[in-house]
């Protein structure tokens, strides 16, 4: 039996025993495996370490059961393998940016893929997506200073932008995160590249786009694996929510952030990207895919 098939079966036993296992070393001694060994191979076939991946699955599992109101969150919190409930209600909120409480409130829906979808997945070796879970955050006014243009070159653009960040630079920026903002027009995108600054004091050579404070739905995407996977993953839980929410516009048009910090490294094998798609209750909505 080849190291996937363990690695498939290994996926198996623990979505049957999320309640029950103590910890990773627990599961490598039922598959006969060395636990420095176990670690290193898990983590190099599906893409995570196991302990992030019994957590993620744990919350996934719970994310479902907090759509049945009989079910109270402390028998969730025991049902999905928490010690307690404090601990719990602090790991999915570090997960999904809201407490259970707030979730089940709010009315999401999880899209969770099957261990089967997931071992698809890595036998591909498309990484990341194993949870469509969306961080919900909250950002303030953003002013990004950059350059404008055809949202199908942006590759040129990042190389304009860069070149005059070198020549003329701002004396206002307010972080080293970069931002990429493509909006919308029927089948026309344009794309804005830039830095946030703290006014508008900045050379005429580029321009200026402020956007509103917002609710953000974030997905993180691997760039080495590619954005296609992930575009799917996202249009998922969009589908799934769109009775609560509808996509933000700007001027009348709807927009899509990726948001470029310390994690993301060119195309190296960890370089993560954030999505951030705008959101607002309400119903009857059209939300627009990342086109790179």
């Amino acid at each position: 039996m080849n190291k996937l098939q363990r690695i498939s079966e290994v996926l198996h036993y623990i979505e049957d025993h999320l309640d029950e296992i103590a910890d990773y070393e627990q599961v490598a001694e039922i598959f006969n495996f060395s636990p420095y060994y176990f670690h290193r191979l898990f983590s190099a076939v599906v893409g995570k370490p196991i302990a992030t991946y019994i957590r993620e699955r744990r919350l996934a599992k719970a994310s479902k059961l907090l759509t049945d109101p009989d079910k109270t969150i402390t028998s969730i919190c025991f049902e999905c393998g928490f010690n307690s409930s404090q601990s719990f209600c602090r790991a999915f909120k570090n997960s999904y940016g809201i407490s259970p409480s707030d979730y089940r409130r709010q009315g999401y829906t999880p899209v969770i893929m099957s261990v089967e979808e997931i071992i698809e997945k890595f036998t591909k070796k498309l990484r990341g997506g194993i949870l469509v879970h969306p961080k919900m955050i909250k950002r303030g006014e953003l002013l990004i200073a950059g350059l404008t243009g055809d949202g199908s070159k942006t590759r040129e653009l990042w190389q304009e932008f860069c070149k005059l960040y070198e020549e003329i630079g701002f004396k206002n920026k307010a972080a080293d995160d970069a931002y990429e903002v493509r909006i919308y027009n029927d089948d026309q995108c344009t794309c804005h590249v830039g830095v946030c600054v703290t006014d508008s004091k900045v050379d005429p050579a580029f321009t200026l786009l402020k956007l509103p404070a917002s609710t953000y739905a974030s997905f993180e995407v691997y760039v080495a694996r590619g954005y296609d996977s992930e575009n799917d993953a996202m249009d998922e839980w969009l589908e799934a929510n769109k009775e609560r929410y509808k996509q933000r516009l700007i001027d009348g048009n709807p927009y899509v952030v990726e948001y470029y910090d310390e994690r993301f490294d060119g195309n190296s094998e960890d370089s993560i990207v954030e999505i951030w798609v705008p959101i607002e209750e309400g119903m009857n909505c059209r939300f627009y895919n990342v086109i790179l």
